[in-house]
Formats: C-alpha cells, sequence, structure tokens
C-alpha cells in the first residue's frame, strides 16, 4: 500500500445516519419503573453487543495487519473504510505495546496496594499519606500511555491538517 493511496482518503467526510432515531434521556423512566419489554427495547440485546465485539475484533485485525504493512505513520481510521467505521476507542485492541503496559501496569499497581495494605514499603520511611502515593505510583506508570495518546493525536491532527505542521 502507498503513502499516496491511503492518503487520497483523506477528502471523506463525516456522515450521520439520516434515519437515526434519538431519544432524550431526560425522557426516560426510571429503569425500575420499566417494564421487561421496556428495558428489551432500549439496551442491546446478548446478539447485537456479540455483533459489537465481532466487529471491533474484525476492525483491530485489520488494521493491525495493515498498520504493519505501512513504514510510516498513517492515522488509524484510513485503515477501515471496508467497515465504513471509526478505530477511536479501539487503540489498545490495535497496539499489543499498549496492551502489554496496561497488563503491567496495573499488576504493579495491584502490588503496591498490597504492600500499603501490609505496611510494607520498599524503605524504611512511613508513608504519611498512602492514597496519594498510590496516585503518584499510578499516574507515573500510565505516563507512557498518555504520550502515546498524544503522539497519536499529534501525528493525526498533521496528517488531516498538513498545513499546520509548519507553524
Amino acid at each position: 500500500t502507498s503513502k499516496t493511496n491511503i492518503m487520497c482518503n483523506q477528502n471523506r467526510k463525516v456522515r450521520f445516519n439520516q434515519c437515526a432515531d434519538f431519544v432524550s434521556l431526560l425522557s426516560l423512566p426510571v429503569a425500575s419503573d420499566m417494564t421487561v419489554e421496556e428495558k428489551h427495547a432500549l439496551w442491546y440485546s446478548s446478539d447485537e453487543l456479540r455483533a459489537l465485539r465481532d466487529n471491533a475484533r474484525k476492525a483491530s485485525r485489520l488494521i493491525r495487519q495493515k498498520y504493519e504493512d505501512a513504514s510510516f505513520h498513517v492515522p488509524q481510521h484510513y485503515f477501515i473504510s471496508e467497515y465504513e467505521a471509526c478505530s477511536r476507542g479501539l487503540e489498545l485492541r490495535i497496539d499489543p505495546e499498549r496492551q502489554e503496559n496496561k497488563h503491567a501496569t496495573r499488576h504493579i499497581i495491584m502490588k503496591y496496594q498490597q504492600r500499603l495494605r501490609l505496611g510494607v514499603t520498599s524503605s524504611t520511611s512511613v508513608i504519611a499519606d498512602p492514597k496519594l502515593y498510590l496516585a503518584n505510583v499510578s499516574k507515573t506508570l500510565s505516563q507512557r500511555s498518555r504520550d502515546m495518546a498524544l503522539s497519536t493525536a499529534r501525528k493525526d491532527y498533521f496528517a488531516a491538517y498538513p498545513e499546520m505542521e509548519s507553524l
């Protein structure tokens, strides 16, 4: 796939379904006041949720495959034109490095929580505010994810508005 072929999709426009039903949440009754039929009419069914998951898997596989074939940055939404969908929200499924970082971050935070509950720290000093300490650990560990998200957003922005890159 050449850069020219992928970038030719840049002129695509966002389209909204003309037949979409809009429902104000304020007009809906409280769930406890609804009948079973009303709930079924408003919420996704198991089949619909399964279809959403399957579509996310298919789109993620397609994006990963095409992303591996590209030798330059291409905004993710260029890879799924076959699905007429948006890849936002699929970043974690698409990127194995992000998946590993998320798993490692969760594991480390759980270990820190366990150590704080037991009163064991890596130093001999007592931690004055364990919650603040854990928040700082979490912030430090998730910095890479924030940096990756900002980098991806920046690249996507400049792909959409190349004239802004030189400013």
